[in-house]
């Protein structure tokens, strides 16, 4: 072998062993997600309404409620903002210190200024549901509903920000442009665990406090200290996949709760018995439900075909027939 091939190979082989060490790329959760974060949820929107199964089975009945929708159709005309063109992924966390600490980010293409004339316009018609404001430059929104209000702002033209709080919103906007805060050890963790590239994905830290709360379960109790993280994700393609997994801190901890999803699974096949048209669905997806487990992680996978959505989709057509002959 001459020593140019000799070489090559050589190359190749380092390349292979490289490619071979290296860590699967770990999720990477949209930069403003706070670094205290104990939960994240990404959904790829573009993703999804490019999937097929969405383009059969639910895109066209997306587009008519909307359309069907007159206040949503001015709003949006308005604003200019296509949902189906112009979002493309949404980002929920939620960082510690309680329920408020919840920050939505929407990824897309918005006009600022033309979002700021239509909610102009709205707040004058409508004072009690939505209030405009500037905070240190910022153009704050504050949508009032029944419960808590909620607080939006724009982090340039590209990022919509919703919070429960009118601080967490105002901090998202600060941190538009600057580097993405280091999240905590555990966060980082869970993110090791999905790729990112799934049509949503999630990463849940098992707190102390929900620990707490676990062990209050005489089934749990006992599991509880050794739990991590849950991970998972949802996958749109041809079909539909569904991927859930818990990590605990070792094996026996994991065999308990690979135990403990088994005993459930019964219960719903009971359930879906006394429900004519449900029970032959949830059987089907019980049969596609695959619960298994390797060294310290327990994995829930749930294949839903195409076969079963035309089913379900030809049920429902049925009744919505059904309820169209009632109403005459």
């Amino acid at each position: 072998m001459s020593p140019r091939k000799t070489w090559m190979k050589a190359l190749g082989l380092a390349l292979l062993a490289l490619c071979a060490a290296a860590p699967s790329r770990a999720a990477q959760p949209d930069p403003l997600v706070p670094g205290d974060a104990e939960m994240v949820v990404a959904v790829n929107v573009r993703q999804m309404l490019d999937s097929p199964l969405v383009k059969k089975y639910s895109l066209g009945q997306m587009k008519a409620a909307l359309k069907a929708n007159e206040q949503a159709q001015k709003m949006l005309a308005a604003t200019g903002v296509d949902p189906f063109k112009d979002v493309d992924r949404v980002v929920l966390a939620k960082g510690a210190g309680g329920n408020d600490k919840v920050l939505v980010v929407v990824r897309g293409r918005f006009d600022p200024e033309k979002v700021q004339a239509a909610a102009a316009d709205f707040a004058e018609k409508e004072p009690g549901k939505l209030k405009i404001s500037k905070q240190g430059g910022v153009r704050l929104y504050e949508l009032k509903t029944e419960n808590k209000p909620a607080f939006a702002a724009f982090a340039g033209k590209n990022a919509l920000v919703v919070s429960p709080t009118r601080e967490s919103t105002l901090e998202a906007v600060k941190n538009a442009g600057n580097e993405a805060p280091e999240l905590n050890q555990e966060m980082q963790a869970a993110l090791g665990k999905v790729t990112g590239k799934e049509s949503v994905w999630w990463a849940v830290v098992i707190t102390e406090e929900m620990k707490k709360q676990m062990k209050k379960n005489p089934q749990a109790a006992e599991m509880a200290p050794n739990l991590d993280a849950i991970t998972g994700s949802f996958n749109l393609a041809e079909d539909a996949r569904i991927s859930l997994q818990v990590h605990t801190r070792n094996a026996k901890a994991a065999g308990q709760v690979k135990m403990l999803i088994n005993q459930v699974k019964p219960l719903l096949a009971v359930v879906a018995q006394s429900n004519e048209e449900l029970g032959p669905v949830v059987n089907e997806l019980m049969e596609n439900l695959k619960v298994t487990s390797q060294q310290n992680t327990v994995r829930v996978d749930l294949q839903i075909t195409e076969e079963m959505i035309e089913k379900a989709a030809k049920k429902e057509n049925g009744k919505g027939k059904e309820r169209e002959k009632e109403d005459r």
